[in-house]
């Protein structure tokens, strides 16, 4: 199958895909899609790029476009912005680098001060308290002026494992429940981990949270071999504790894996274990490896697109059968939006060190891509957050309406233009080509496409 990424254009807003029974109309703002002759999809483009056309048009031709402007393909539909209110209601707290894993393909060389010497380190009690309050004052006006703001949120995550900060997470979790009674909004946790807790840390998650994302790699030999223990010791034997724990006590959970090419061909069978063994699982997040922070000093490299594609449609079809929900982060056709993440809207994570940033990949200051994706700290003086106006201006921009690459293409208001940290590192957004990942992205969103024409209601 393939998607045309600018053949057939009639409009930013209408496009013509080709998979193998044909042409495929789509209005992706109106969430359309329709299968047409080549004789439909001409008339529909004429039409598209010159109303006035349809008067020189023949009974057949007035009829398609007659159908398909009755159905909404030719309306006007506003495009997906964000908010540049910068008033956040929600902040991920990294409350430490430590980490008790050495997962060999991590991002951040979690436990090894970001593999630029910096050092371990945990955050200040002070930091996350501000956070709190900033998110929950702003959760609590904006509820006020009417705004479909019921909660604030706290996402604990971390460029180490954030429960190796045990004590800071509970003080957090408590001080922010104090403020949700205080102030009659009330407070929402979830959290990332690697899944390797102890018995209280796992009472204290039950208790708790309300949905918890697990890195695991799917099958035992893999989480071994790429997510040992910093002693060198495998940690499957403490996730899947984890995990059995979590779906016995009814806690919602998902699994993150990173896809490696030497696990690539295994994808269908992590979708079988997983429905084996843990029926509490609310999805499982399929994502290639990205070559970066440790991974460029391990033996991990990413799998060709061709090959993941394959193998991740091969996987959806065992989840299908399974009961296994499955996602790929670039490869979203039910949602609009202008931006891949919160990186330009209204992102507010928290470094370790008290630094703020638009992107969970970049938490450390000697991380060339901080001077794009900082935009504040927490001044010790003051007691409080500080802000750069122009870094959050400059943030704002990185949307996909700014990269001109993305025009002609049907997933623009799909993946946005992809991972801001992964296709902009060391470059300006004008200089925006894609990345590797374009085919994949188009692929899975033409796939989803595709079932959303071949769906029929159970008693059909």
């Amino acid at each position: 199958m393939s998607a045309a990424n600018s053949a057939g254009l009639a409009s930013p807003e209408l496009f013509v895909l080709q998979d193998e029974e044909g042409p495929i109309l789509y209005a992706p703002l109106a969430g359309l899609i329709a299968r047409a002759n080549a004789t439909a999809i001409q008339a529909a483009l004429a039409f598209a790029r010159d109303p006035s056309s349809y008067d020189a048009m023949d009974k057949d031709q007035r009829f398609v476009v007659d159908e398909l402007r009755e159905r909404g393909f030719f309306a006007s539909h506003t495009r997906p912005s964000h908010d540049t209110d910068f008033r956040p209601t929600q902040v991920t707290l990294f409350p430490t680098n430590r980490c008790n894993l050495r997962c060999s393909y991590c991002y951040a060389f979690g436990g090894e001060g970001g593999g630029n010497g910096e050092p371990l380190t945990t955050m200040r009690f002070e930091v996350a308290q501000r956070a709190i309050d900033l998110i929950a004052r702003n959760a609590k006006e904006r509820a006020a002026e009417g705004a479909p703001i019921h909660n604030f949120l706290v996402s604990i995550h971390g460029n180490g494992e954030p429960f190796c900060a045990f004590d800071l997470i509970r003080e957090i979790v408590f001080y922010g429940q104090d403020v949700a009674e205080e102030l009659g909004v009330p407070a929402v946790f979830n959290a990332a981990t690697n899944g390797v807790l102890s018995e209280e840390q796992l009472d204290f998650v039950v208790a708790n949270f309300g949905s918890i994302n697990i890195s695991f790699d799917g099958l035992p030999a893999f989480q071994d071999a790429n997510r040992p223990t910093a002693n060198g010791r495998g940690s499957f034997v403490a996730v899947d504790r984890t995990m059995r724990r979590l779906g016995e006590a009814g806690v919602n959970f998902g699994i993150r894996t990173t896809v490696t090419a030497n696990m690539v061909d295994s994808m269908a069978d992590i979708v079988s274990f997983v429905a084996d063994n843990y029926p509490g699982l609310e999805q499982l997040h399929f994502e290639p490896v990205w070559e970066c922070g440790r991974c460029k000093k391990s033996s991990n490299a990413m799998p060709s697109s061709k090959v993941f594609i394959k193998r991740y449609l091969e996987a959806l079809a065992v989840g299908q059968e399974r009961g296994v929900r499955l996602v790929y982060s670039g490869a979203r056709q039910d949602m609009l939006v202008d931006s891949f993440c919160k990186v330009s809207s209204g992102s507010f994570t928290v470094t370790p060190t008290g630094d703020v940033t638009a992107c969970y990949e970049v938490s450390y200051a000697t991380d060339p891509r901080s001077k794009r994706f900082f935009f504040g700290r927490f001044d010790a003086r003051k007691g409080d957050f500080v802000f750069d106006e122009q870094k959050l201006k400059e943030l704002s921009s990185l949307n996909v309406h700014n990269i001109r690459y993305c025009d002609n293409c049907f997933c623009r208001w799909h993946c946005a233009g992809d991972c801001a940290a992964k296709v902009l590192d060391g470059i300006d957004l004008h200089e925006h080509h894609g990345s590797v990942r374009c085919e994949i992205n188009r692929t899975l969103t033409l796939n989803q496409i595709q079932r959303r024409l071949d769906w029929r209601p159970p008693d059909e």
